[in-house]
């Protein structure tokens, strides 16, 4: 029973097999001839296909070949690949092309390549891009008889490929800009590492800036490379003269492909004696005003890409940018000089001051109250018996003459102290804790280390304002009970630390609070200091923790061990 039903089923796979086979058969016969039918089948793709025998002969091609290279059958069947593909007497090898017909007739192995072909369409010459596979036909021997190779147009494909390949360059190159313009605020540094690094972006080894001065109304060269020095020297343009000085006035670029013959032309003896031909030249404009311009040239006539003008003023824009900046700083430097220049003499002035009345307070003021004391004891001296009375009078009279003539003389120390011009700053700062801190009951230790000796005059006066401004502020404010005063003489600089263990204060309140006597006298003090070229640091705690303050002043001369 088993047997004759497998029999059974054999023979409807048999009688079914037979059926498919016959239906192919009827199939291929609807369809023609066999290599018509394969013809209609190649013709079909929108890829072009050649089969190309061992002596790189075209054998058979479909209609995608003959539409691309506007040729007939007859024109393309038993040519060269080469002639037909690329219209050369030879086949494609390097550095041009790498040939995988070449490769899959030499290995038996399918090969691939892109390769970039030249057409003519309506004369009008097209570069195009092909992805190219090359696949072996093989004999029953295996041996290689002929080669199919199928062409895809992949030229919308590269070329955005190219096109993002080109932006990241653009990218890597801006950003290679905006590093180079910001790692200084000097000018020249700026316009000289901008200029080396877009010569390099560019690929070229002659240019230069140009900024516009407002004094002189003139466009000048400031930084340049591979230009003579007549050329930089002889080259001024006014607003609208030669091809820099209209890109100036009009803020428009000016590409030219050889400037020797160019009618705008400025100077055409200096153009021609350097040897310029291509030549760019980029406005640097920032917020809509024209600072100078950037120049690209080169010795050799060549034509400006839309893409080169794109990335070059696209890196005009970063340069202008950080010309600017370079020019306020430069502007905020500079008067920031006039500032300590005037502070410096304001300083001067006021010591100068503080001497003449010192001297006037000396020698009239305290001479007219000791001659005042004097007469008064002399007085007293001779009045006759029984004048108890107006002795008494006199003799407070002259004591409260000698009182003020003890102010007189505290105050003429403080506007400044004859200590500190005959004996120096350790001397003097030694009469300042006993005077402004002993009085007040704070308990000092004064103490110096390195090398003592005399410093320059305006720096000795310097440290002993600060040091004057400090221990006012110990006895006034601080209600400390001990305080420290170090001068350390240093090779190249000198030293100065105060501390106390006083109450404390907030310093940036204190120095936002200028109207407040504490906070004109720590500014004072910063101010001195900064125009020594020295550091300030003052550190404080509020409720307790007392206050340190630190002043390094350089030398600008070193003295010697002993």
């Amino acid at each position: 029973m088993a047997q004759r039903t497998s029999q059974k089923l054999a023979a409807r796979e048999s009688r079914k097999g037979s059926s498919t086979s016959d239906e192919a058969s009827d199939s291929l016969k609807a369809r023609g001839n066999p290599a018509t039918y394969l013809q209609a089948i190649i013709n079909s793709l929108e890829d072009e296909l050649m089969v190309i025998d061992r002596n790189y002969r075209i054998i058979q091609a479909n209609e995608a070949v003959l539409t691309r290279h506007e040729k007939s059958r007859q024109e393309v069947i038993g040519k060269y690949c080469y002639d037909i593909s690329h219209g050369l007497p030879e086949l494609c090898r390097p550095p041009r092309h790498e040939c995988p017909l070449k490769a899959a007739l030499e290995t038996g192995k399918p090969a691939r390549a892109t390769h970039t072909h030249i057409y003519y369409v309506r004369d009008e010459k097209q570069r195009r891009y092909l992805d190219i596979i090359a696949s072996p036909i093989t004999d029953s021997q295996g041996n290689v008889t002929a080669v199919v190779e199928l062409m895809r147009d992949v030229t919308e494909t590269k070329e955005m490929e190219l096109k993002v390949a080109e932006a990241h360059r653009n990218l890597l190159a801006l950003n290679a800009i905006a590093t180079v313009v910001g790692q200084s605020l000097d000018l020249d540094t700026v316009l000289s590492n901008a200029l080396d690094k877009t010569l390099k972006i560019m690929n070229r080894n002659t240019g230069g800036i140009l900024l516009w001065d407002e004094e002189r109304r003139m466009l000048c060269y400031r930084v340049h490379h591979g230009l003579s020095k007549e050329y930089v020297q002889g080259v001024c343009y006014r607003s609208g003269e030669g091809v820099a000085g209209r890109v100036a006035q009009t803020g428009e670029s000016i590409l030219v492909e050889d400037i020797s013959v160019d009618p705008r032309v400025a100077y055409p003896g200096l153009i021609n004696a350097e040897g310029l031909r291509a030549f760019a030249s980029v406005p640097l404009r920032a917020k809509e005003k024209i600072l100078g311009v950037l120049n690209i040239a080169s010795h050799e006539a060549r034509k400006f890409s839309s893409e080169d003008i794109q990335l070059l003023s696209s890196i005009a824009a970063q340069i202008a940018i950080a010309v600017e900046n370079a020019m306020l700083h430069q502007e905020v430097q500079h008067k920031d000089e006039i500032r300590g220049e005037l502070l410096r003499e304001i300083f001067a002035i006021q010591e100068e001051e503080r001497r003449r009345i010192a001297r006037e307070l000396h020698d009239e003021t305290s001479q007219a109250l000791a001659s005042l004391a004097a007469n008064l004891e002399a007085a007293a001296g001779m009045l006759p018996y029984g004048h108890d009375e107006v002795k008494t009078t006199l003799r407070k009279t002259e004591h409260l003459a000698i009182n003020v003539l003890d102010e007189i003389h505290k105050l003429i120390y403080e506007l400044r102290p004859t200590l500190l011009d005959d004996l120096g700053l350790v001397a003097a700062t030694r009469w300042l804790a006993d005077n402004n801190l002993g009085v007040a009951g704070v308990t000092v230790n004064l103490k110096t280390s390195g090398r003592e000796r005399r410093l320059p005059p305006q720096l000795e006066t310097t440290l002993f304002r600060v040091i004057q401004e400090a221990t006012y502020n110990i006895a006034r404010h601080a209600y400390a009970k001990n305080a420290d005063i170090t001068l350390h003489f240093k090779k190249r600089a000198i030293v100065v630390h105060v501390r106390d263990d006083g109450e404390g204060f907030d310093v940036e309140e204190a120095i936002s609070s200028k109207d407040r006597p504490r906070g004109l006298g720590l500014l004072g003090m910063k101010e001195r200091v900064k125009l020594t070229s020295g550091i300030l640091s003052i550190r404080s705690r509020p409720g307790g923790g007392g206050t340190e303050i630190d002043v390094e002043i350089p030398l600008n001369y070193e003295v010697p061990s002993e």
